[in-house]
C-alpha cells in the first residue's frame, strides 16, 4: 500500500485548518460589518479587539502591527484563504507523486 509522507500529510492538515480558521473569522467580520457593527473578536483575556494584529512572533527580532483596521481584514483574509487553497493543491500533487513513486 502506497502512503504519502508524514510531512506532506501534516502540511495538508495544517493548511486545511488554516482555511477553516480564516473562513470562520471572515464570516464573523463580514456579518458584523454588514450590520454596521464592530466585530466582536476577543483576545485570550476576553478583551475586545479593535482590529487585526499582523506580525512575526514576539522577541528580539519580532515585528507586529496592531489595530490593523477591520476594513482591511476582508481582502487580507480572502487572499490568505486563496493562498492556502493553492498550497493544498500543490501539496495534493506532491502526495500524488509520493504515492506514484512508491508503487
Amino acid at each position: 500500500m502506497a502512503l504519502i509522507s508524514n510531512e506532506t500529510a501534516t502540511a495538508i492538515a495544517y493548511a486545511y485548518r488554516e482555511i477553516e480558521t480564516a473562513e470562520k473569522l471572515l464570516t464573523d467580520i463580514v456579518e458584523a460589518m454588514n450590520r454596521r457593527e464592530q466585530p466582536d473578536i476577543r483576545d485570550a483575556f476576553g478583551r475586545r479587539q479593535g482590529g487585526l494584529q499582523l506580525g512575526v512572533p514576539s522577541g528580539e527580532n519580532g515585528h507586529r502591527l496592531f489595530n490593523v483596521p477591520w476594513s482591511l481584514a476582508r481582502p487580507i483574509i480572502e487572499t490568505h484563504i486563496a493562498a492556502q487553497r493553492a498550497h493544498v493543491a500543490a501539496l495534493t500533487e506532491k502526495a500524488r507523486v509520493e504515492i506514484g513513486a512508491s508503487l
